[in-house]
């Protein structure tokens, strides 16, 4: 009996000797998806500016080529019509302000909506925003032609030089605050180099697209929002807009008004004057301002506060 015992507990040894040295994985427990699966930051795979080479974002899988806007190519501009004919135009001016390094143009814009519905609403939303954006870039077209000629090559090779960069991870970027934003830009634009005051639209501020600016653009594809960020905000630093924070709205019709106002202004200018308590928004024009939830101001505004809305720090 006990030879007998002695025999199977040696069996059941070999048999478990067996399974852990051939199948090591069978005894052990899977590794969660937070510890095998770390987010990769594209801060950290970032480049330097080269002025000859053209601007290359890590999330983009590839990079952008143009062969109209090298360098050598764009040196040849000055010997074509168009770019004589249309030299009153702000679309012919915007191109040759541009080294290499500036195309693609476009905006950084950030992601920070995963509800279900907004998987749907994604594509709606960023298709309306690049349809504004091309309307604006083609308004002068619609002007009296003996002002600024006729021809649309401006215009179409903005069009074609145009990439945004989107930041998008669920697990990262889902409900960010405005201030996680600011500070993910500020890395960036310190790598790049670009923490001070940059002439270049592309690192003057980014864009960030939550639940309420969604749902603003999916209802109306001219008046609705986005938010805008100023990655070099510097609350302890005084600006000639007391009122400036360091944030507002832009209506999606004037995308382009506000990335060609940035040649020559930052946005704590650009940025419209409001009272503590509301946001200001962007529009192309003067201005106006609005509460958290997108309603406009009323005539009275500056008497009445949104309540709670100060400190929410969202946009």
């Amino acid at each position: 009996m006990e030879l007998s015992i002695i025999y199977y507990l040696s069996l059941l040894l070999l048999f478990g000797y067996f399974v852990v040295y051939h199948f090591p994985h069978t005894n052990s427990i899977p590794p969660s998806p937070s510890e095998s699966a770390s987010i990769d930051d594209p801060n950290d795979q970032v480049e330097e500016l080269d002025p000859d080479k053209f601007y290359h974002h890590p999330v983009w899988p590839q990079r952008w080529h143009h062969p109209m806007l090298t360098k050598e190519a764009s040196a040849k501009w000055w010997q074509e019509p168009w770019f004589k004919n249309a030299a009153d135009r702000r679309s012919r001016q915007f191109l040759p302000r541009r080294l290499p390094c500036y195309f693609p143009w476009g905006y950084i814009i950030y992601r920070t909506v995963y509800t279900p519905e907004s998987e749907e609403l994604w594509p709606i939303v960023m298709k309306r925003m690049a349809h504004q954006l091309n309307r604006g870039i083609e308004c002068e077209l619609d002007h009296p032609r003996e002002l600024h000629g006729d021809e649309s090559r401006p215009e179409q090779l903005i069009e074609e030089s145009h990439k945004d960069v989107v930041i998008s991870d669920p697990s990262r970027w889902d409900g960010a605050s405005i201030e996680q934003v600011r500070g993910h830009f500020a890395v960036y634009l310190r790598k790049i180099k670009q923490e001070d005051y940059s002439e270049e639209s592309h690192f003057a501020s980014c864009l960030v697209v939550d639940e309420r600016s969604l749902k603003s653009i999916a209802k109306d594809d001219r008046n609705g929002f986005v938010g805008v960020v100023d990655g070099r905000y510097n609350p302890e630093e005084r600006y000639d807009n007391p009122s400036y924070r360091g944030f507002m709205r832009v209506q999606i019709k004037a995308l382009w008004d506000l990335y060609v106002n940035y040649d020559w202004e930052p946005m704590s200018t650009l940025c419209p004057k409001h009272p503590d308590g509301w946001i200001p928004v962007y529009n192309g024009c003067y201005g106006t301002v609005q509460d958290e939830d997108g309603n406009d101001y009323p005539e009275n505004y500056a008497q009445h506060r949104p309540e709670g809305l100060a400190g929410r720090g969202r946009g």
